[in-house]
């Protein structure tokens, strides 16, 4: 699982990458997820991983698997990029 300072660690390059000013982004995540999504074509399964970051406020952000920062994220977490699980919860905002 991530902490708060990896977070806030994430937020700040996502922010550095989108040209916007971090003002506490950080705080408005509420959840950081890996997907592994499998489309069929043509008998070919098309394997697509990716990271969500999602906000309280409804918005997400998807960082997919040619992103430096999913590498990022990966190596904080210690997953292998050949993980086929469908869905890890890897960071989970909780009201103290």
């Amino acid at each position: 699982m991530l902490t708060i300072d990896d977070v806030r660690q994430i937020s700040n390059k996502i922010s550095l990458k989108n040209g916007i000013s971090d003002d506490n982004l950080s705080e408005d995540v509420s959840e950081i997820v890996y997907r592994v999504d499998v489309f069929e074509c043509n008998d070919t399964p098309i394997i697509d991983r990716h990271i969500d970051i999602e906000y309280s406020f409804g918005d997400y952000y998807e960082v997919h698997e040619e992103n430096p920062l999913f590498q990022f994220i990966c190596a904080l977490c210690n997953l292998s990029f050949a993980l086929e699980e469908e869905e890890i919860i890897l960071y989970q905002y909780e009201e103290e």
